[in-house]
């Protein structure tokens, strides 16, 4: 009988243990399964397609790399280090203007779209179902805060938008101080590679306003992809004229400095003619502020002093 209630307490012992061993492996799995989860939950997107250098530069700022599934080569190339060091992180690439197949194949579980160049594209998805957010171009700083905002919220990251946008609001505030000092708003006219540009409400144009200078395109209402000719110009005679860098020692940029009909121009008499980043000549992104800064500093170097 003694044997028999040994072997009994062994076989009670050995079950209490393995019942033990899973139940706590039941609630590891549990605990880990719920931690797994509330990951999870907190990012409403785990597949952002944004469709532009433009709009891939904001959502960086707002998602986790691992949220984006591709950006473009000219991102991941770009010239500003920082843009340059978050595209690298996102594992996958999609074309500079990808077909409506291409976008699909990547299985977004939202597309980011500027209307202005694929809206019956953003119409073609849509359709689809895909979860399509079609973007216009702002015309101003406050539409383009507006815009970032709007991203943000449609990627459940209002908290981090609004953060961005305070940001921007800050440095402008800064520069709207030192305008202040402006007693004469310059003329200024910029040139791409295209020629001179700058048409109203357009993205230069904003810059100039928020720089406390006037844009030449804008004074004559250039249209979106006019380009002002060789009498405006002379005809408008600025007081400075911002070449973008890519144009340096071109036949253009050359021309500019030593065209004789523009030797009595205010700028090129005045050595007023400067080189600048392309970035900074056009901006719908929060680098707004710093192209902003770029052109006050050339402008106003006054005002920096």
């Amino acid at each position: 009988m003694k044997k028999g209630f040994i072997i009994i307490s062994c076989f009670l012992t050995l079950v209490i243990a393995v019942c033990g061993v899973t139940w706590l492996s039941h609630l590891f799995i549990q605990n880990q399964t719920t931690s797994v989860t509330s990951q999870n939950t907190s990012l409403k997107y785990r597949r952002i397609l944004a469709i532009s250098p433009a709009l891939q530069e904001i959502v960086m700022a707002l998602a986790q790399p691992e949220q984006i599934v591709a950006v473009s080569p000219s991102s991941k190339n770009s010239p500003i280090p920082e843009i340059a060091q978050a595209a690298q992180k996102v594992k996958g690439e999609v074309s500079e203007h990808p077909s409506t197949e291409e976008i699909v194949s990547l299985q977004p579980d939202i597309v980011l779209i500027p209307v202005v160049f694929s809206r019956d594209q953003a119409d073609i998805l849509t359709d689809m179902k895909l979860n399509v957010v079609s973007l216009g171009v702002p015309n101003s700083y406050s539409e383009l805060k507006d815009r970032i905002l709007r991203i943000a919220e449609k990627l459940g990251l209002s908290e981090k938008g609004r953060e961005l946008t305070g940001r921007m609001d800050q440095k402008l505030a800064l520069i709207q101080e030192k305008n202040k000092a402006i007693q004469t708003p310059k003329l200024v006219i910029a040139y791409s590679i295209n020629g001179a540009f700058g048409r109203k409400n357009g993205s230069f144009d904003n810059i100039c306003r928020e720089a406390g200078a006037i844009n030449g395109g804008g004074v004559v209402n250039l249209k979106r992809g006019e380009h002002l000719s060789k009498e405006q110009v002379i005809q408008l005679d600025p007081d400075v004229i911002l070449c973008a860098r890519s144009l340096k020692d071109s036949k253009l940029h050359q021309d500019i400095l030593y065209d004789p009909a523009f030797q009595n121009i205010k700028a090129v008499k005045n050595h007023q003619v400067f080189l600048i980043e392309d970035r900074h000549l056009s901006s719908v992104t929060q680098s707004f502020v710093d192209a902003v800064e770029a052109v006050s500093r050339l402008v106003y170097p006054e005002l920096w002093e």
